[in-house]
């Protein structure tokens, strides 16, 4: 059948990691720009607020990381090989989706951590109970992937 030649061509994954590595890139410059105003308003240049352009500049930038593991992931996984970034010591242990998934899941816990900072130093002074939900989905993502790694450790050892 015609459909399944499709799907079964490497091209699909290198297609959509290319376009995933285009994006993380694109968040890679957003990030450094972010720095960059951060940076002006230090030295008295523009005005605002130093820790919100950096910590929005940290946030964008491991984002930015989350999307190019993506990428490398999927490519690794239908286009790539067992060899395929043997030089990188995170993306050469991907050897299947649950590998990519908690690989993700721990840099995406990094990320939300920064962003849900971000809203503290928006506005010190008037803080909200509502800001607590974010760090508490957090607390619950991270027991989570403890519950999850802590099967898999024991799985492998047996």
């Amino acid at each position: 059948m015609w459909l399944e030649k499709i799907f079964g061509l490497k091209y699909v994954g290198i297609l959509i990691s290319t376009i995933l590595m285009l994006v993380g890139l694109t968040g890679i410059v957003l990030g450094i720009r972010y720095a960059y105003h951060g940076v002006l308003v230090l030295i008295g240049q523009e005005e605002g607020k130093v820790g919100v352009h950096l910590i929005e500049s940290i946030d964008t930038l491991l984002f930015s990381v989350v999307v190019l593991i993506l990428a490398a992931g999927i490519f690794k996984l239908f286009a790539g090989n067992k060899d395929t970034f043997k030089r990188s010591q995170v993306l050469y242990k991907i050897k299947d989706f649950k590998e990519l998934k908690i690989l993700l899941w721990e840099t995406l816990l990094l990320t939300l951590t920064v962003w849900s900072s971000l809203s503290f130093f928006l506005d010190p002074i008037n803080l909200r109970l509502e800001q607590l939900i974010l760090p508490g989905s957090i607390l619950l993502l991270a027991l989570s992937l403890y519950i999850i790694k802590g099967k898999n450790q024991s799985s492998k050892s047996d």
